[in-house]
């Protein structure tokens, strides 16, 4: 994959959110009162307009929804064709992201996927997603020792 380019700038809502993607974390803002996830972060919970919130961790997997295979990129610092999809992830949010590791042929809506991080060549990373990857017998021990 080309893509040559850095993370976006973070602003002051979202700067935690760059930086987690940075050390390779994916996190989300939550309502500190009723424990809604919402994405992209915005000044106030959407649903309360209370300003009580904070990132926490997200577990990374979830589900394509909504796709579409771009031919031609917006600049050459994309390969083409590349998917850019809506995942709804398992907390009960909702991203905008690249699904990468596969085929454009093989996503489909219902696909399981999980956060992959791409390095940017200035530090930063970018979270995709990719098919959840099983697995094996011999990683799983190497998890128990």
């Amino acid at each position: 994959m080309k893509m040559a380019r850095s993370a976006p700038v973070g602003t002051e809502l979202s700067a935690p959110f760059w930086e987690a993607a940075a050390q390779h974390r994916l996190v989300v803002p939550r309502s500190n009162t009723s424990g809604e996830y919402f994405f992209p972060p915005e000044r106030l919970c959407p649903g309360t307009q209370s300003g009580d919130w904070s990132y926490v961790e997200s577990c990374g997997t979830g589900t394509v929804v909504s796709f579409s295979v771009v031919s031609r990129p917006p600049s050459p610092d994309f390969d083409s064709p590349y998917v850019l999809a809506v995942v709804d992830v398992d907390e009960g949010w909702t991203i905008m992201t690249n699904i990468i590791d596969c085929e454009p042929e093989v996503v489909s809506i219902g696909m399981r996927v999980q956060v992959r991080f791409f390095d940017c060549s200035d530090g930063s990373a970018l979270p995709m997603f990719g098919p959840v990857r099983q697995i094996s017998d011999e990683q799983s021990d190497l998890g128990d020792q």
